[in-house]
């Protein structure tokens, strides 16, 4: 009785018990969890931002390959796609910078928040170096553990707003009045 081995009580451990929290977890899914709504938000502000991006990248080619008559037309639509990128780049920081005052109210909202600190850093160090795969790790461990996030693909249509909104405030920044809302915008359609 004096062995403490003996008195211990171990946890109950069935096959498959794993497999049985992640087939529970999207039943587990509380849609009010505020980590995953900033999470949603922050994965269509990238998305755009990387849209508009490519849409700049066209834009500028167009503007190195115009005539010098043709070059100045060219050259507005570049800078107000330079802008839109910028515009759409700072919503996606400004949810960024939200994360520490966001609380999860679930371990899927933990790994929410996980998913933005892995994903902001992405493009800036190497992935290969600490702490990133460590924090890949454990994010791959609370995955397997809470579920699989319940993250829907935005709608093209959404994107489409997104990029013209963007585009107008661009606009406006640079100094034009331009209708974005009723001409189909070219180059996003492939979004």
């Amino acid at each position: 009785m004096a062995d403490s081995d003996n008195s211990t009580t171990l946890p109950c451990v069935t096959h498959g018990q794993g497999q049985r929290q992640r087939a529970h977890a999207e039943d587990r899914f509380d849609d009010s969890d505020p980590a995953l709504a900033l999470l949603q938000g922050w994965l269509r502000a990238q998305h755009v931002s990387q849209v508009l991006c490519r849409l700049q990248q066209r834009l500028e080619r167009r503007v190195l390959d115009a005539t010098a008559s043709d070059a100045m037309d060219r050259m507005v639509s570049y800078s107000i796609a330079c802008q839109a990128e910028v515009e759409a780049t700072t919503a996606a920081l400004k949810l960024q910078d939200k994360l520490p005052h966001t609380q999860a109210q679930s371990l899927l909202g933990v790994v929410a928040k996980l998913e933005i600190i892995a994903g902001a850093d992405r493009d800036i160090d190497d992935p290969t170096e600490f702490p990133w795969p460590h924090i890949a790790s454990v994010l791959d461990d609370l995955k397997k553990i809470a579920g699989s996030l319940p993250l829907e693909r935005t709608e093209r249509s959404v994107v489409q707003a997104d990029c013209r909104r963007y585009q107008a405030m661009a606009a406006d920044l640079v100094g034009l009045n331009l209708d974005l809302g009723r001409e189909p915008l070219r180059g996003i359609n492939s979004a």
